[in-house]
């Protein structure tokens, strides 16, 4: 009798396993007994192992002959025989090994998917909850989301389980172990594999692929030489695509070609967004080591970038035009290790004169020795050709070089160049590489670079200064030189850069002058890292609201006589600004005697109580001359009224009629204060009614910009506030912000509960809180985060 409690259970994969191993010992065993079987029997029968046989040979010698072979003969039939057998253990042997390998690699990716299934059943139970209440669609819809790529990572792990099993068993082993279980660095070398080329996840890549225009297939393409797994920034994404003409360049509509792109390639995930924690939107994107692999295939093919056996790009340009700097991991060619070493030269010849002249004729210039040392050709011919062919390269990117120090030679004939990024790519610090040029002669070649649209200098040291001749690249449209950390100044007649509409200076920390012809690039849209100095005819903010095309602004404040209240009226100006970020650096801050200015005050009024009027006089007459030398935390207009009040206060008391107490002076100051802003306030209201986004980091006031009211700002959506001082935001007569996005950082005097904040912020859908210890009662998670329909959730 049987029943359902009787069944063995299930064998799981460990089980089978162990199965098998023991199998596969027991073969193991008797293949070593056949083989001694089969060697002893094959010694017995041997001609030369039995005396008798020999013997016999007295006899007839053809008889003697004949029985031998026919011995040999029988003896060679008998060993074949049993030799098949063995020869039978021996395969099966393999397929266990076969078996064994793969119930491990089924092992490890049961391991492998036990998380990625429970984050699946997670993402499932939230799509079903939320597909009951109708206000939660959007979560839905982000849900979804959430749970298509999560889907295809473990699609990805399932397909190259199956791919390896789809490997034939008997003869492609090697292949199957680095295929399946490989590490990620492995898997570019798919490319080069024929069983690869034929999987099905090859082809659905391909179909994929040749659905796209012939413009997007070499936007992708674009991601082929970076190492797997590397996230790629959208701005540079951004950068490249427009230095290769691949998106047209018309302000928005260029943002909109860039979107779409990547948007249509993330619906067929051909690449990843990279989501950081409390952004939005992403910034970065990946593509997948198998997906690499395959584009690498297809960038070949293209002729679009040249590719070493190992899937790395190279510098060889000579079928596609473009080139990679790569760090070189092998040693240094054998023809040039010669070469330094002499001894490609003849020894003693009879024809002195001849040696000499082929000696000659085999020498290198020294830049084609710096050449060969940057790039390390694999024979002197690739050498030669590459510098004959130098003005027909169109793309030159570093990707891993250190030292990009070119020929001058060799640089100033790159006359065809479009694309020249010798910065740094990387999207994340912890990946940031140094980066350095040794001397900057080699930059003069600009000047015959006339149709270069993409020049990237990001990260690199060792540039103090640009040469004039960067002001010839008439073409230019893209000039990076975010983090040269050495560039002290700009040049001169930058504004002879007329096609430029993308200048970043980010991160350039000894610029100390920047020329005011920066307001004639009249095509500017993007300006980053702009400085405002003390510098003697530096460029002002008031010299680039002549800029009507620029759409987005950075500014860094270095000084103290910046006010920016006084801002605003050149803000107004602006005609296209959209987006607007300004920073206080440690140059813009306040002193020492401003971050006193309030117990200044308090100390001066306490000796108005003691003393006449006269003393007030005297405090106010100092709280002007610091006003002069010295910036002011609360800014000019609350010293200029404090001394304004003691002024009047002076005057009335020798008239007979004196003020008396602090309370009257504050009440004087405070309504000097308003009446001064109110006529300082711009009365050109459209520069500021078009900003979208408004960033303001380490504000060094406590009371905000005049300008920053509901009233003015009304097509801002996105409010960022970092650091600084700030206490509170102007609501005058009630008005309420059009802002649905907030983000407050840092600011420990901020002061406002999330009831008042509902209350002036109607449209909020995202706030992020984050260390701001006066905003209270906020419904923010662990992050700082709010956003509105998870609230509703």
């Amino acid at each position: 009798m049987s029943s359902t409690d009787d069944k063995p259970p299930p064998l799981s994969i460990q089980d089978i396993n162990n199965i098998i191993t023991n199998l596969k010992n027991l073969l193991t065993s008797d293949c070593a007994e056949a083989e001694i079987t089969v060697a002893t029997n094959t010694a017995a029968n041997s001609p030369t192992g039995n005396e008798q046989d020999g013997s016999n040979r007295t006899g007839n010698e053809q008889d003697g002959t004949n029985k031998q072979d026919g011995d040999a003969n029988q003896a060679q039939e008998t060993n074949d025989k049993k030799k098949e057998p063995l020869y039978e253990l021996g395969k099966l042997c393999k397929e266990l090994d076969y078996m064994i390998r793969s119930f491990q690699n089924l092992e490890n990716l049961k391991n492998s998917l036990t998380e990625p299934f429970k984050t699946l059943e997670a993402n499932v139970n939230d799509i079903v909850s939320d597909l009951e209440k109708d206000e939660l669609r959007k979560q839905v819809q982000h849900n979804l989301r959430v749970f298509r790529n999560n889907i295809t990572r473990v699609k990805i792990l399932i397909l190259l389980q199956l791919q390896a099993a789809s490997i034939n068993s008997d003869g492609n082993r090697a292949l199957q172990t680095t295929f399946a279980t490989g590490e990620a660095g492995d898997l570019p070398y798919l490319y080069r594999q024929p069983i690869f080329e034929n999987s099905y996840y090859f082809k659905e890549i391909e179909e994929k692929y040749e659905s796209l225009d012939d413009r997007q297939k070499l936007c992708l393409l674009c991601f082929s030489i970076f190492p797997e797994n590397a996230e790629i920034k959208k701005r540079f994404l951004r950068f490249w695509w427009v230095g290769e003409n691949l998106i047209p360049q018309n302000g928005n509509d260029e943002m909109g070609d860039l979107n779409d792109t990547l948007t249509t390639f993330v619906k067929k995930r051909l690449i990843e967004p990279v989501l950081k924690k409390n952004r939005l939107q992403p910034r970065s994107y990946k593509v997948t080591p198998i997906v690499r692999s395959c584009l690498i295939h297809f960038a070949k093919k293209a002729r679009f970038f040249d590719y070493d056996p190992d899937g790395k790009p190279i510098m060889d340009f000579s079928s596609c035009n473009k080139a990679c700097m790569v760090k070189s991991e092998r040693a240094t060619a054998s023809w040039f290790a010669d070469y330094l070493k002499g001894n490609d030269k003849d020894g003693n010849s009879e024809k002195p004169k001849e040696q000499q002249q082929h000696q000659e004729q085999g020498k290198l210039s020294a830049d084609l020795v710096k050449l060969q040392m940057l790039f390390n050709f694999l024979n002197k011919e690739k050498l030669i050709s590459a510098s004959q062919q130098i003005d027909k390269l169109q793309t030159l990117f570093n990707l891993s070089k250190q030292f990009p120090d070119l020929p001058t030679e060799w640089f100033s004939k790159m006359t065809g160049i479009k694309v020249l990024y010798l910065g740094r790519w990387e999207a994340t610090a912890g990946q940031a590489r140094h980066i350095e040029v040794e001397d900057i002669e080699f930059l003069k070649g600009f000047k015959n670079m006339k149709n270069l649209r993409l020049l990237s200098l990001q990260g690199i040291s060792g540039i103090p200064k640009l040469p004039a001749t960067l002001c010839k690249l008439e073409n230019l449209r893209i000039l990076d030189l975010r983090a040269c950390h050495d560039l002290e100044k700009l040049p001169e007649r930058i504004g002879s850069l007329k096609k430029l509409t993308y200048l970043d200076l980010s991160e350039c920390y000894l610029l100390d002058y920047i020329p005011q012809q920066l307001n004639k690039l009249s095509e500017l849209q993007v300006l980053k890292g702009f400085v405002i100095l003390d510098a003697k005819n530096s460029c002002t903010l008031d010299d680039l609201s002549e800029l009507s095309s620029l759409r987005k602004l950075s500014v860094n404040v270095n000084t103290t006589k910046f006010n920016i209240d006084e801002a605003g009226n050149a803000l107004a100006k602006f005609q296209k600004l959209e987006k607007l970020r300004i920073a206080w650096g440690w140059g813009g801050m306040p002193g020492k005697e401003d971050s006193t200015l309030d117990s200044s005050s308090e100390q001066q009024q306490s000796k108005t109580k003691k003393k006449q009027a006269s003393s007030i006089s005297s405090a106010a007459a100092k709280a002007s001359t610091d006003k002069v030398n010295k910036g002011e935390e609360k800014g000019n207009w609350e010293r200029s009224a404090v001394a304004a009040a003691g002024e009047a206060n002076s005057k009335t008391a020798k008239l007979g009629g004196g003020l008396r107490g602090t309370a009257n002076i504050a009440l004087m100051a405070k309504k000097w204060r308003r009446l001064s802003m109110k006529g300082r306030e711009p009365q050109n209201l459209e520069g500021l009614e078009r900003l979208v986004k408004l960033d303001l980091q380490c504000f060094p006031r406590s009371e905000p910009p005049t300008w920053l009211v509901p009233r003015k700002m009304k097509k801002l959506t996105n409010l960022s506030i970092r650091g600084g001082r700030l206490g509170y935001l102007n609501h005058k007569d009630g008005q309420k912000w059009n802002v649905d996005t907030l983000r407050l950082k840092f600011l420990v005097n901020f002061k406002m509960n999330w009831k008042e904040m509902q209350q002036r912020f109607p449209n909020l859908k995202y706030l992020e809180n984050l260390r701001c210890p006066r905003i209270t009662f906020c419904p923010c998670d662990a992050n700082g985060v709010w956003q509105k329909f998870v609230q509703s959730k």
